[in-house]
């Protein structure tokens, strides 16, 4: 047996699910019929090719327009007590490239500020200016590679102490407002279906997670799985439609049941009906 060297990601998450743990997350996972969305994205694309938009932008807007136009949904529990958010700032992990056993990084993480203002042509590009950044290893308002850099060149006893110091900070309400336009997030949106596939007659069927708040608290997170095939019933006949599964996870203490279907309902809504999502 052989110890191997973690990535400065890899030693964030060791720390991230370490004790103590809290479960209050609960979630639900549906399908969306993902062809008007991917006719949409078809049809601009080609007119604009120039000003490509993908469907994780789509999502993200949905999202942000969601947690703008439903107030209970953007918020952040501090102790025992849930706080409204007067932004809705949306996380978004990068995908860096392949990981290996000697400590490269796989991951980063990008925050999109204001989201819920922004157009969608502005989500994609700022997402991908971003997501570039990160890739390259380039400093960015929006952007960690500053400190996954920090991380990876100090020692391993200091790197757990500042975080420990940061968790102290984002889990205060007063000191969280001070640290937010930096690290603050109302919510998460992840794009598992990038880099997550299936041999053929394999399929996608659920996905849950557990959300440790020791590096700030999120009240929701979604997440797009693989778009694949499948059978559904439209006025009575079956037919193949293109589906997106659609995993959405909250805090069950600030989120009840009937605001989380309130949720899912306007995310779906909003991929069935594209268009509206432009402004």
């Amino acid at each position: 047996m052989k110890r191997i060297s973690e990535s400065s990601a890899r030693r964030f998450l060791l720390w991230f699910f370490d004790a103590p743990r809290n479960d209050p997350y609960v979630s639900l996972t549906f399908d969306v019929n993902v062809e008007p969305a991917l006719g949409f994205l078809d049809a601009f694309n080609r007119e604009h090719p120039e000003q490509r938009i993908g469907l994780q932008h789509l999502m993200t807007k949905a999202v942000a327009r969601c947690l703008g136009q439903v107030a209970p949904l953007n918020v952040k529990v501090f102790g025992r007590r849930i706080y409204q958010l007067d932004r809705v700032d949306i996380a978004m992990p990068v995908h860096l490239g392949a990981a290996d056993s000697s400590g490269g990084d796989e991951t980063g993480v990008l925050i999109l500020r204001d989201a819920d203002k922004k157009s969608l042509l502005e989500i994609a590009r700022e997402t991908r200016s971003t997501a570039r950044a990160e890739r390259s290893g380039e400093a960015s308002a929006g952007g960690s590679a500053t400190l996954r850099r920090w991380a990876k060149h100090v020692p391993r006893g200091v790197m757990y102490a500042g975080l420990e110091v940061t968790r102290a900070l984002l889990q205060n309400p007063l000191t969280y407002g001070l640290l937010e336009r930096r690290l603050g997030a109302s919510s998460a949106v992840t794009n598992v279906g990038a880099v997550f596939s299936l041999p053929a007659g394999a399929r996608f069927r659920a996905g849950s997670a557990s959300l440790p708040a020791k590096a700030g608290h999120f009240a929701s997170v979604f997440g797009v799985a693989p778009i694949e095939r499948a059978a559904v019933i439209e006025d009575g006949a079956i037919v193949s439609r293109q589906v997106l599964p659609v995993i959405m996870m909250v805090d069950h203490r600030a989120i009840d049941g009937v605001l989380m279907a309130r949720a899912g309902a306007a995310v779906a809504a909003a991929l069935l009906a594209p268009a509206t999502l432009t402004h």
